[in-house]
């Protein structure tokens, strides 16, 4: 997963310089991570993160959106990595619903596609996503590019944004929940390069490169062995004829040409027909001296031809 990570770390890095894609990027993560609970007959925002990157963010959004501070939220940390974020103060849950353009879905808050007219808050909104519920694959191994939408209203926004950007989103539930998914490096580096992770995609681009190239190399290494097992087999079937010849009627019972046509071959077991053309004098191509091999095999199954001609 260290490359699904290093993306996420990449991402959390960039925060935008205008209000409206800031608050764009925090409706992201807080649509994907967050939800709403009601204590005592108050509405809490709690915003769970799995890695502290994401956590470290989502305070300098809050901080940048709503000039909220430390006193202005509980965090409670994760056992390994991350924490959850608790804003609990009546007026400032009110802010952020009206801010981000949030509406309760049970206890999930979903966005209102105003957060994302434009297009720079469109990319701010998926690097927001993808913080939250996002992972892609080793380039390496597979191209696969995730977002766990998790419900029907998530995942119909998610698919028109992937579409305005010419994406082909699919869907699958895994373990009663929506994952909309990207296949295909040249999709998920398009992606990489809206969302603002550009050393990621300059890496898979690099990856792909590297991998194209080898794909090249051992299709013509494949060739290459086809073609070396495809002369060996059919200079060990002529030497067989040959020796057999040898060993009935003898060589020298041959016509001049194919005499020599078999020393060569005797002597060159490793060259193609074309090669061994070469050697003849005067050369020869391919199909004349696949002519007079024929002969020779058609010799050693009936040495009594000779004597018929």
């Amino acid at each position: 997963m260290a490359f699904s990570s290093d993306v996420r770390t990449e991402l959390a890095e960039v925060i935008p310089k205008s209000l409206h894609c800031r608050i764009a990027m925090l409706a992201g993560i807080v649509t994907l991570d967050g939800k709403l609970k009601y204590e005592d007959g108050a509405r809490i925002i709690s915003i769970r993160m799995e890695q502290d990157i994401i956590v470290d963010t989502v305070k300098r959004l809050l901080e940048q959106v709503f000039g909220f501070t430390e006193d202005d939220y509980v965090t409670v940390p994760r056992s390994s990595s991350g924490a959850r974020l608790r804003i609990e103060a009546p007026e400032k849950v009110e802010k952020m619903i009206l801010t981000l353009k949030l509406t309760a879905r049970e206890d999930r808050l979903d966005v209102d596609e105003m957060v994302f007219t434009r297009r720079c808050c469109r990319n701010s909104f998926l690097r927001g996503a993808y913080m939250a519920a996002g992972s892609i694959s080793n380039p390496e191994n597979s191209y696969q590019l995730e977002i766990v939408a998790g419900r029907p209203s998530v995942t119909g926004q998610l698919l028109e944004l992937f579409s305005g950007l010419g994406l082909k989103g699919h869907t699958v539930i895994r373990r009663g929940q929506s994952v909309i998914y990207l296949k295909g490096a040249d999709d998920i580096s398009e992606l990489l390069g809206q969302m603002g992770a550009s050393r990621a995609m300059m890496e898979l681009e690099n990856i792909r490169i590297l991998k194209g190239i080898r794909n090249t190399i051992n299709r013509e290494v494949n060739c290459d062995t086809a073609n070396i097992t495809k002369i060996t087999d059919a200079a060990g079937r002529s030497i067989d004829d040959i020796r057999h010849i040898d060993e009935t009627i003898g060589i020298p019972a041959l016509p001049a040409e194919l005499q020599e046509i078999a020393r060569l071959r005797m002597e060159n077991p490793e060259l193609s027909l074309q090669e061994l053309g070469e050697l003849l004098s005067p050369p020869l191509g391919k199909s004349g001296v696949n002519h007079r091999l024929r002969k020779i095999r058609k010799i050693a199954a009936d040495p009594d031809m000779l004597r018929k001609s």
